[in-house]
């Protein structure tokens, strides 16, 4: 992830009907290890140092009586681009920018509609290098590209439904194909170009399904600063798998998908307060997408952190060679949490109708209980 594509404004693309709500939670992990199976790294290998949320800093919006201006009506998510951070309001169908201290800055990016500059259903976004804020709009098959003050730059037509997608190293989009022949393709003004891959390449989980073809439910994009693609099958309960996806050096093929495991002790936590919460929620709502282990991913510098979901003993755990790195918090933080990140020494909590910006600090805390 370095740099964004250049220019050009492309075609606004009439939209349609909004068809089905498309939901599906990806995640990727990068270590370099290459193993047979996920679960096969040391019991032992927990976090080696732990962080924990501290005093809250701020939170928007504010509780301050007579306070007016844009509110979040229901966040979906959130990305972090250098000094500033963007939550997605699927609800309001815009995105709100902040600096790191929680402030609001400027005017919302996108509002509701079918024209220029306007969005239809926004499931995610991930912002560039530059600054450049794409937004997935699955329902209409879009991703729009925003620069860093809101004006639209151009929308991309995509085949595949764009729920979560990850920018390569150029800047440019790459979405999931869900096709067992493909697995990745590159959006561009022209539409979507799939990425060859030699068929014995593709892991055999990601196969499975209906007409050969991959599941939405669970696949989630992040580019890596060495160019490859994390990459992950993010299923309810401990039906999870981590990929590294390298790409050849113009980025034009898949080169090979390097299996990297997730250690046991994590598997172990959230089998356990997967169960706990299984046994709180009725039988319908106990399986899928419910369910997921993770509810988010975000790279910080070096670092690439999970979000795990049903988890009260972590927050977010970085994974990556030769650092690992847990954040925990107070029972509050953990309540009605929909994503996190972490940006240096501040906890950026994301929840359903307002964002918090926690300090980090030290704990003595070194390990999981596990």
């Amino acid at each position: 992830m370095s740099d964004t594509p250049s220019g050009g404004t492309a075609t606004r693309i009439p939209r349609g009907r909004v068809g089905l709500a498309l939901g599906a939670w990806v995640l990727f992990v990068s270590c370099g290890l290459a193993e047979d199976t996920a679960r096969d790294a040391a019991p032992g290998d927990g976090p080696e140092r732990m962080l924990v949320a501290g005093d809250l800093m701020s939170r928007f919006p504010a509780e301050v009586a007579g306070t007016t201006g844009p509110v979040i009506e229901s966040a979906r998510g959130l990305s972090v681009a250098g000094d500033r951070f963007h939550v997605l309001d699927g609800m309001a169908q815009r995105v709100l920018s902040f600096d790191l201290d929680g402030i609001l800055l400027g005017d919302p990016i996108g509002r509701p509609g079918a024209g220029p500059g306007e969005l239809t259903a926004p499931m995610s976004l991930a912002v560039a290098p530059d600054g450049d804020v794409w937004i997935a709009e699955p329902a209409v098959g879009t991703l729009s590209r925003f620069d860093p003050m809101g004006s639209m730059v151009g929308e991309f037509r995509t085949p595949y439904p764009p729920v979560n997608f990850g920018i390569a190293r150029d800047g440019s989009p790459l979405v999931p194909t869900l096709s067992a022949r493909t697995l990745l393709a590159r959006v561009a003004e022209g539409g979507a170009v799939d990425l060859p891959i030699a068929p014995d390449v593709i892991p055999e989980e990601l196969t499975r399904g209906p007409g050969d073809r991959m599941s939405l439910d669970g696949l989630l994009l992040e580019g890596l600063p060495d160019g490859s693609i994390a990459l992950l099958r993010n299923r309810h309960g401990t039906d999870f798998r981590l990929w590294r996806v390298i790409l050849d050096r113009e980025g034009s093929r898949i080169a090979d998908v390097v299996p990297v495991p997730l250690p046991r002790w994590l598997y172990a936590m959230l089998d356990e307060e997967t169960e706990a919460v299984r046994r709180t929620v009725p039988p319908e709502f106990a399986t899928g997408e419910f369910m997921v282990p993770f509810k988010g991913m975000h790279m910080d510098g070096s670092r690439l952190w999970l979000v795990p979901s049903p988890s009260a003993r972590l927050i977010a755990l970085s994974v990556w060679p030769g650092e690992r790195v847990g954040v925990t918090g107070a029972p509050e933080v953990y309540r009605g949490l929909v994503d996190a990140a972490v940006s240096g020494d501040r906890l950026i909590a994301l929840y359903g109708t307002e964002v918090r910006v926690y300090r980090l600090g030290e704990s003595r805390e070194t390990r999981p209980s596990h």
